[in-house]
């Protein structure tokens, strides 16, 4: 297909996007108007709070608005999704379909299918590295594709193929493997979240290392489930107790079950890799077995960290029951390997932020409470820590980890620690609709207030406040301005919806 480049700019983005997936989109702009070439411009005028490479639409031409080596802004919150973090805005590609009023949908999906190829063949990323933003972040992206339930369709016209595919698990984290992670990472960790620790617990950490080389079994993971499993050592709401050396709920298969007990650490720590090892492939063990429920495991049906959640693996098996399980352990093995003792920021605190609006709500229980950090990253930088309290948001990393509250100062976006709001409980604020291209963004609530140079563009907005003043009857506060509360519009020339 034809690609026209004359909105092509750095507006909205940032440097160093090296492509490695490709993020399929709709706008859920049903404007009149609103199409490649509108959304493309709107990119190019800085009018949009988003970004992406690339719109599509009905027609035969495709609107490039940034170059490949340039990240954009669209992966956004962190809502549940399977691979966020993994596909970020600084690895991937967007392509935006547009979804005006009156447009063919099937021409407009043809024109995506055969674009993304294109993109494939130009960019050599294949098929399976092809994904939905969905898929990120669990958001219902792209909408009108998903609501017509054909995204399998696209990833088969796409060259993927359809029913009975797996899905791509190049990403994927295997359990078997050596740690990546050293004992003293392991006691920084543990220490950091258990301050009263016992000395004995720290000199088992070796065993994971240990055990996990003598069966092909990656300790640090097992360490990861051991902290999940056991609340850090500390026992809280675990279903073991600390006298049965059982360090990954073994047996417990339901509430009030006190599972299996083992005469020491070293046999307890054992029987864990053993197990693991059992799911993860179908190897002989090395050592003798230990495990007492190695037998009724699937051997090889959770060859990856990601499928040791019942929920998430594609047979139905697995370890545990409860949803995300696999991802669990990955966010504290991804704490683990950051908080390293070495010092490793374990992130890029350098990486930029985008202007994101809003409230973030902390509900982690847990008595260590929530670091606070100076900088978007692991590390030695913790300012503070918080046990509860609702935290104004201004932005979002670039990688989707970290958001910038207000003070300065930074907070996880991790799903399983907070939530976020878009406004305060009893805050109003409501959407409008902008039929025409060129409505003037003002920096105050009237015409007698200066121009910012900038335009909505035809589409849908977020009004957060509401203003008399000159030359209309109301003048609302667009979103993507409410920081500085320079950016109104005349609510003549919108429509509330």
């Amino acid at each position: 297909m034809k690609v026209n480049k004359e909105y092509v700019s750095d507006n909205n983005t940032y440097e160093s996007n090296h492509p490695q997936y490709i993020v399929v989109h709709n706008t859920d702009n049903f404007a009149a108007g609103a199409d490649a070439s509108a959304h493309a411009r709107a990119q190019y005028n800085g009018n949009l709070s988003t970004s992406v490479h690339y719109y599509t639409d009905d027609k035969d031409t495709v609107y490039q608005a940034a170059p490949h080596g340039r990240g954009c802004w669209y992966v956004g919150v962190d809502y549940g999704g399977r691979i966020f973090g993994t596909v970020n805005n600084k690895n991937s590609i967007g392509v935006e379909m547009c979804v005006q009023a009156g447009y063919d949908y099937n021409k407009a999906f043809a024109n995506t299918v055969e674009f993304v190829r294109q993109l494939m063949a130009e960019t050599g990323i294949p098929a399976d590295r092809v994904v939905q933003h969905y898929d990120v972040c669990a958001k219902n992206c792209p909408s009108q594709i998903r609501a017509k339930g054909m995204w399998e369709e696209f990833k088969r016209q796409i060259g993927k193929g359809g029913s009975g595919q797996t899905e791509d698990v190049s990403y994927y984290t295997k359990i078997m493997g050596k740690s990546v992670v050293s004992v003293e990472q392991m006691e920084h960790y543990i220490r950091e979240k258990n301050k009263a620790v016992a000395q004995s617990v720290v000199d088992m950490l070796p065993l994971y290392l240990s055990e996990g080389e003598a069966e092909g079994v990656r300790g640090d993971i097992a360490f990861a489930q051991f902290c999940l499993e056991t609340g850090n050592f500390g026992f809280s709401g675990s279903a073991v107790t600390l006298e049965q050396n059982n360090f990954c709920g073994m047996g417990v298969m339901d509430n009030g079950m006190k599972g299996n007990s083992f005469g020491t650490a070293q046999l307890g720590i054992r029987a864990q890799v053993q197990h693991l090892k059992a799911y993860a492939c179908t190897d002989e063990l090395v050592n003798v077995k230990v495990d007492p429920r190695f037998q009724y495991a699937a051997r090889g049906s959770a060859p990856y960290v990601e499928w040791l959640g019942i929920q998430e693996n594609p047979q139905g098996k697995g370890w545990a029951s409860g949803a995300g399980y696999g991802k669990k352990i990955l966010i504290i093995l991804k704490g683990i390997i950051g908080d390293a003792g070495s010092g490793n920021p374990g992130g890029n605190g350098d990486q930029p932020i985008q202007p994101l609006s809003g409230y973030v709500k902390v509900f982690y229980k847990g008595k260590d409470g929530l670091n606070v950090r100076k900088a978007p990253c692991m590390g030695d930088n913790v300012d503070q820590v918080v046990y509860d309290g609702i935290y104004t948001v201004v932005g979002i990393s670039a990688d989707g980890e970290w958001y910038k509250l207000k003070s300065g100062l930074y907070l996880t976006t991790g799903k399983e620690y907070v939530q976020f709001m878009e406004s305060l409980p009893g805050e109003s604020s409501y959407m409008v609709k902008v039929g025409i291209p060129d409505l003037n963004i003002r920096k105050g609530p009237g015409t007698d207030h200066a121009r910012t140079g900038k335009f909505t563009g035809a589409g849908v907005f977020t009004i957060v406040e509401e203003a008399d003043g000159a030359g209309a009857g109301k003048w609302g506060l667009l979103k993507s301005y409410q920081k500085k509360r320079d950016g109104w519009i005349a609510l003549d020339f919108a429509t509330r919806i």
